[in-house]
This record gives structure tokens, sequence and C-alpha cells, in this order.
């Protein structure tokens, strides 16, 4: 008995290749939002853990009149004190900081050096609220000179002690684990995030062919209240040691 032997086509081949091309994509795609997405809340649980220890540290560090302080930026250029891009803050000996915004000291307090993506997070402080030697005065509080802009108008506006930042899945702006810088932005909003002023912008994420072009930030702060509802109660008294909040 003879049995006859057939071999796929090139048309049929095409056509199989072609169905499970649709089908991979169907897979493919719900797949990589669900990655999206985890990294998108591992980076805020690294934010929410980051602003936790800022003010773990205001409550351990303190000047001589026993009022605390937040740490410094680690400073990613320039000259100054200690070493750039190491995690650790950067303080001049008068007890200011030697910059304004730079990296998250992510190795003195002790948290993870980058975001999901593998960027560092940008941490910003007003002068006033990192002093090392007169430390966060409550009456008058110091000036909370960070500026969050809600909308791109910034008609929506507040002011605050401290930034962190994490440039989001593109990591335009941002800088790398190695220290590097990633290219620059193309939307403004994400520039404004990126040139190290005392502007930020907090908006929703969107896409390149928005008004502002692409946006994928994550922005979080600490206000004066929020610092002092935590540093000045019973257990933590800003003014401990000098009578009270003077």
């Amino acid at each position: 008995m003879t049995i006859a032997c057939r071999g796929f086509t090139l048309i049929e081949l095409a056509i199989v290749l072609f169905i499970l091309t649709l089908l991979m994509a169907g897979v493919m795609t719900p797949l990589t939002q669900q990655l999206t997405a985890r990294q998108e809340a591992d980076t805020r649980r690294a934010l929410e853990e980051a602003r936790i220890s800022l003010l773990g540290y205001a409550i351990s560090h303190r000047d001589a009149g026993q009022r605390p302080y937040l740490p410094c930026p680690d400073r990613r250029d320039g000259a100054g004190p200690g070493q750039a891009n190491d995690g650790l803050e950067d303080r001049l000996p008068d007890g200011r900081c030697a910059t304004l915004a730079g990296n998250l000291p992510w190795l003195g307090l002790g948290l993870a050096e980058t975001d999901a993506w593998g960027n560092r997070l940008t941490y910003a402080v007003a002068p006033g609220y990192a002093h090392g030697a007169e430390g966060i005065r409550p009456h008058p509080a110091p000036p909370a000179t960070l500026k969050i802009c809600l909308d791109r108008d910034c008609a929506r506006h507040a002011l605050v002690a401290a930034v962190l930042l994490s440039h989001g899945r593109n990591g335009l702006g941002a800088r790398n684990a190695a220290g590097g810088r990633n290219r620059p932005p193309n939307g403004q909003d994400e520039l404004e995030n990126a040139d190290a002023d005392e502007v930020f912008i907090s908006r929703a994420m969107a896409a390149a062919d928005r008004p502002g072009g692409e946006f994928d930030d994550q922005v979080v702060w600490l206000s004066p209240s929020q610092l002092f509802g935590r540093l000045c109660g019973e257990a933590a008294a800003c003014g401990a040691g000098t009578g009270g909040a003077d």
C-alpha cells in the first residue's frame, strides 16, 4: 500500500506564520502593559519609601539647638565637598547644601539606588529645610522655595520644602546607575523637571503628541505642614532642648 506524502506549500506556511504572529501579538501586548504597570507601581513605592526616609533622617539629625533638618542632595557634578554621584549627601562646612538639586542620597539613606527603570531619583530641597547648622524653625517657618506646578500654565501650584522625582519609563533627563546623563527630554514639561532649578511639573502622563510633549515623570513632595506635623509633635519636637518651638 502506498501512502501519499504532501508537504506544506509556501502559501500555506505564510498563512500559518501570519496567524502565529497575530496570536503572539495578542499575548505580548497585555504582558507589556502588565510589566509597565508593575514598574510604575514599584517606582511609586520607591518614592514613598524615600519620602519616609527623609523624615527619618530629619528626626535623627539635629543642629546644636536640637532642631531637625533634611539631608542634602548628592551632587552630580562640579566642585565641592565629598564626591559627586556617590550616593551620599554633599554639605558645605557651614551646614548649607552644596547643591539645590541632585541625586537622592540613596546610600546614606539605605535605599535602592535606582527606580524600576534603572535611573537614579532626583531630589531637591529648599535651603532653609536642610541647613545643618540652623535646623528647621517652625516659627517663622523657612521659605518653601520649591514650586510644584499642577498644570501646564502653573495656575495651580504648591510651594514645598522638598521634591522627589523619577524621570519615568523613558528616563529622559535622568542620571543612570553609572552616573551618566541620559539624553535630554523632548517635551517642555520634562525639560523643566530636568533643569535642576526650583520649579517642577506634576501632571497626568501624556503621549508625545499631546500639548507639552511626552510626560511620564512621577513626582512626590514634602510640604512644610507635612514636615511640621511629623517632626514637631510630642515625640519629636522641633524645638526640643530650646524651650519648644522658638
